[in-house]
């Protein structure tokens, strides 16, 4: 069916083009102030007001070779990416055998290790008792601790049981007729099945590890060498201090003058690539969502 554009469709799609432009508008422009601010000349950078639509000053690159002049910068990139790593590959691998295990009416643990899981979504330990646990087997100021725990997200199984339920089960009736082991049928069938409920997971797991900051600040106080770089950020950003950033005789005084410039920087280096990550998955999210949310 095809509808007549008349007067009131014509109205509706022009304001609501012209919402969805102003959104867009309001969610890109504080991005890219922060990414103009940081190619601004330091001086004219702090006798600016308001939004930048373009580097203020000539552009300069001073603020990037502050940042990546520093070597915590460049090791929190690395213990950041590490982390990132671990979950998005160890800790999807364990949450599909889970989701897998959880979703198969023959298991005969099926029940209380789904309510086991799923009242992990509803009640934690704390704070303190964690801690004392994690001090107790020897995580405190251990890489460990950033790894382990947390390693499998209980939402994320249930996620992954639900779109395994929604396959036919004539995909695995077949694969069985064919010789085919369990392994063969969770690897090399089902998996690429539920590929786009599988993104979302992995998705979601890097996007909460790139923006993970607190749990390092609890677990590793005395071990900077294995702060990620959001904790390294956050004490440019919030603690407003910049000097470690900037090394030399003249520290303070060139800290007064490219402070600003500094925090833009920082801001865009940590936030940058997963920016530029974020697009490559998206169309995975509507598909993984709804195959993993619904069941029918």
């Amino acid at each position: 069916m095809i509808e007549k554009n008349n007067p009131s469709r014509i109205l509706f799609n022009i304001l609501n083009y012209g919402f969805m432009a102003a959104f867009a508008i309001v969610c890109i422009a504080p991005l890219w102030h922060v990414l103009m601010a940081s190619l601004s000349n330091p001086r004219m950078l702090i006798m600016n007001t308001g939004l930048l639509w373009k580097p203020a000053g000539e552009i300069t690159f001073k603020g990037y070779e502050l940042v990546f002049r520093n070597g915590n910068i460049l090791g929190g990139y690395g213990n950041t990416l590490l982390y990132v790593a671990w979950h998005a590959v160890v800790g999807t691998f364990f949450t599909l055998i889970a989701g897998y295990l959880v979703s198969r009416k023959d298991f005969k643990l099926q029940i209380p290790l789904l309510l086991f899981i799923m009242f992990t979504m509803m009640f934690n330990g704390g704070l303190i008792p964690t801690y004392q646990v994690q001090r107790a087997i020897g995580l405190i100021n251990n890489k460990w601790a950033m790894m382990i725990p947390g390693m499998i997200g209980a939402f994320y199984v249930v996620m992954i049981k639900s779109a395994f339920e929604q396959l036919s089960p004539s995909y695995e009736e077949s694969a069985k007729l064919d010789g085919a082991g369990p392994l063969t049928i969770l690897f090399r069938i089902l998996t690429p099945l539920i590929m786009p409920s599988l993104a979302v997971v992995i998705m979601f797991s890097v996007v909460m590890q790139w923006n993970s900051w607190y749990p390092a600040s609890v677990y590793l106080p005395m071990s900077r060498e294995d702060w990620p770089l959001q904790l390294f950020m956050r004490e440019v950003l919030v603690q407003n201090n910049t000097a470690k950033i900037i090394s030399g005789a003249d520290a303070a005084a060139k800290a007064d003058l490219t402070s600003n410039l500094v925090k833009y920087c920082v801001s865009i280096v940590g936030t940058l690539p997963i920016l530029c990550a974020y697009p490559f998955a998206q169309k995975y999210f509507v598909k993984g969502v709804t195959l993993g949310g619904v069941k029918g």
